[in-house]
């Protein structure tokens, strides 16, 4: 009786629904992946997964038009994960960690990045010792191809840092992966324009996740 009086539920009182987001991920919950398949083959990938539950601390919102849009999980351990729907159906999920980051002193700088003589563009590239082909672009698989403009609105739970909008021109690269057919590993190169003398060049690693391999909190 007196655990009613003051407010407190009662036995059996189902707790307020949590409001998740595509793939149910929500913004200041938290994601843990099953890194059985990275322990299993230990010298497979070019990247680590993010360890243990890590806390989800911004979205990041992409409209591809047709009712398709990209929703980056981002969370604490440099790492973020890709969900893709389709008239908000999950189409797919990636898992992606950050590898590299260069930051462009000037906007001119910044442009050659986006230029045909730049590595971001080219049919293959060459990190940290494996090669990736590239998978987006149209034309000859021997030409360069310009990267694919976009913009990102990233948001953060309730009084954490500013949200803000950025613009995208990235290219997406793959490789298969020795010892386990059909199983592909992404490069994503993006030169992101914060504006107005704020650059990144950033490389990603990844590969294909499913719901299955995920506990979300």
């Amino acid at each position: 009786m007196f655990g009613n009086m003051f407010g407190k539920k009662a036995e059996g009182e189902a707790a307020p629904a949590v409001t998740r987001g595509a793939g149910g991920f929500r913004l200041g919950g938290a994601v843990a992946i099953d890194a059985l398949l990275f322990k299993a083959n230990p010298e497979a990938f070019a990247f680590e997964p993010p360890a243990g539950d890590q806390p989800i601390e911004a979205l990041g919102t992409i409209d591809l038009g047709g009712g398709t849009l990209l929703h980056r999980w981002y969370v604490e351990d440099d790492a973020w994960y890709q969900v893709k729907t389709t008239a908000g159906q999950v189409d797919e999920i990636k898992l992606f960690v950050f590898a590299n980051t260069i930051n462009p002193p000037t906007a001119d700088a910044f442009r050659q990045w986006v230029e045909p003589t730049s590595d971001l563009g080219k049919p293959e590239l060459t990190f940290n010792g494996h090669t990736y082909k590239r998978v987006w672009g149209d034309g000859t698989a021997s030409a360069w191809a310009p990267p694919v403009a976009y913009d990102e609105t990233v948001t953060h739970p309730p009084g954490g840092t500013a949200d803000f909008t950025m613009t995208h021109y990235s290219m997406l690269y793959q490789r298969e992966v020795e010892g386990l057919p059909g199983r592909f590993e992404y490069l994503f190169v993006t030169a992101e324009d914060y504006g107005p003398e704020n650059f990144d060049v950033v490389y990603s690693l990844g590969t294909d996740v499913t719901d299955a391999d995920l506990s979300l909190t």
